[in-house]
This record gives C-alpha cells, sequence and structure tokens, in this order.
C-alpha cells in the first residue's frame, strides 16, 4: 500500500511539474527545435505554425491564442502574419516578452527565373530565413541570447554550442552532398522558399508562383521551356499549397514531381533530404 502511495505521489509531482512548466511560444517547428535542444525539457515549447499549414495567410485558432495569453515570452521571425498577431498577443498579455529570432539576418528579396519576372521582388524580402545554415546560426544565437536573459541562472552555453557543430555539420554534409553540382545549378519549385539555401550553395531557384498568386499560363508555359532547356528533372511542390500547377508543369515538361516542406523538422534532415534528391536528379540522362 505504500509503495502504491509513493508510485501515485511521484507520478502526481511529474504531472504538476509538467503543468506548472513556462511556455515559450515560436512561431515555426524548427525555432521549437532549437528551443528545445537549448533548454529541455524546462519549458513547454510550442510553434503556432505546423508543417502542412500555410503560413502566409494563417491566422491562429482560439487554443493557439489561449495558450500565447499564458506565455512567458515569444520567439517571433519576422513571419508575415506577426506584424499583426504580436501587437494583439501583448495587448492580451503585457507581461509576455518578445524576442526576435530574425535579429541580424538581411533578408533578401524573392527572384523569379523565368522571363517576365526575373528580377521580381517583394518589398518584404524572402521571410524563409530558416532554410540557410547560415541564418541557422544566427536564429540559434539568438535563441540563446534570449533564454540567458529569461532565466539567468541556467548555463545553456553547452547546448547551444552542440547545436551550433550540429549546423556546421550540416553545413559541411550539404557542401559534400552539392559539391557535384555544376555552378548555379538551376532547380525549380511552386513556391519561393529556398533563396537562402540557393544563395549559400550558388544554385538558381526558379519559382512558379508568382507575388503568392497561381501562374498564368504564359508563365506557365516560360517554367516549361525553361526545364526542357536545362534539362531539369524534378520540380519540388510544397504541401502547404495548391499542387495543380506544379503538377501540370510537371507533365508537359516531362519532369518529376517533388515534394518538399519548409515547415518539417528534424531541421537538419529536412534540409540534407532535399539537397539529396536534387542531386540525385541532376545526375539522371
Amino acid at each position: 500500500m505504500k509503495k502504491l502511495f509513493l508510485a501515485l505521489l511521484w507520478i502526481s509531482q511529474i504531472i504538476f511539474a509538467q503543468e506548472a512548466r513556462q511556455i515559450i511560444a515560436v512561431s515555426i517547428p524548427m525555432q521549437q527545435e532549437f528551443v528545445q535542444k537549448m533548454a529541455g525539457e524546462q519549458y513547454e515549447v510550442f510553434a503556432l505554425i505546423e508543417s502542412g499549414i500555410n503560413p502566409h495567410d494563417f491566422e491562429p485558432k482560439f487554443s493557439d491564442v489561449k495558450k500565447v495569453n499564458s506565455a512567458l515570452a515569444y520567439f517571433g521571425l519576422g513571419m508575415e502574419f506577426e506584424a499583426i498577431w504580436l501587437k494583439r498577443f501583448k495587448a492580451q498579455n503585457k507581461a509576455m516578452k518578445i524576442y526576435d529570432n530574425s535579429s541580424g539576418i538581411t533578408k533578401i528579396n524573392f527572384a523569379h527565373s523565368h522571363e517576365k519576372h526575373k528580377g521580381h521582388s517583394h518589398n518584404e524580402g524572402d521571410t524563409h530565413i530558416w532554410l540557410s545554415t547560415q541564418n541557422a546560426k544566427q536564429i540559434a544565437q539568438n535563441i540563446y541570447e534570449a533564454l540567458k536573459e529569461l532565466d539567468p541562472k541556467t548555463d545553456y552555453s553547452k547546448a547551444y554550442q552542440a547545436l551550433l557543430a550540429e549546423i556546421n555539420q550540416t553545413d559541411m554534409q550539404l557542401r559534400q552532398i552539392l559539391n557535384t553540382l555544376k555552378e548555379h545549378q538551376k532547380f525549380v519549385v511552386f513556391h519561393p522558399m529556398l533563396g537562402y539555401f540557393a544563395r549559400d550553395y550558388h544554385l538558381e531557384e526558379i519559382a512558379i508562383e508568382i507575388e503568392g498568386k497561381s501562374p498564368k499560363m504564359q508563365e506557365m508555359i516560360s517554367v516549361i521551356e525553361t526545364i526542357k532547356n536545362n534539362n531539369l528533372k524534378i520540380i519540388f511542390a510544397q504541401p502547404e499549397f495548391s499542387t495543380k500547377a506544379a503538377e501540370f508543369i510537371a507533365k508537359e515538361s516531362g519532369a518529376q514531381l517533388g515534394f518538399f516542406s519548409p515547415l518539417q523538422i528534424p531541421w537538419s534532415k529536412n534540409l540534407l533530404d532535399f539537397a539529396t534528391t536534387l542531386k540525385e536528379n541532376a545526375q539522371k540522362e
């Protein structure tokens, strides 16, 4: 009887400790992964946007807002929805601290390589900053500095250095995978999301989508011609968006239809899988 009582007491303590954990809200799963790698189970970390959700027209659910209203901190990333919702979150939870994990990162413009839209840019720049090992190191540093401020008594330095080592290892692996590709190797994506990745590894991203809108027929024909002229073998669609235009272009160009979600984690594996698929298809005759 005593053993049963002690077991129940131990379980209740664990449940209470879990319930008592302070909440850190983040924008996307990659931040959630990085925070957890540095802070362990110290905080309850939840991401507003999950894989499969379109981040560009995202609106939080009531359950998400309720959770943010009791959060200790919010780690932003410069996503579009934050311009509106962070003000609302702060109005409801005045004690919540807000940290910008995109601090120190210079945004690049979206580049569309098919003729009519070459050089086109969005004023806000490319918000997919986390799909870059160089940017990821800055994001990790920003998270580390925020955690130190939130909890000065805990030493996060070892976990931070371990995460930096993982990011550097990922970068090295990516370079090894991609070193056989020619300079400025082209690849086609439906939604422009890998501009920083292309920049880091001297590749060229060709985006089908224009300004958040499905492409017109003339634009799709231009992409089809680019695919054929460059003997490209794969188009990367994004699961968070409609794939109809990508499916049409793949069929008409003879390219394979693949998928890549910028929100998928583990972060490192997601980028390595993309690079491997890109390399395999670039080597096809």
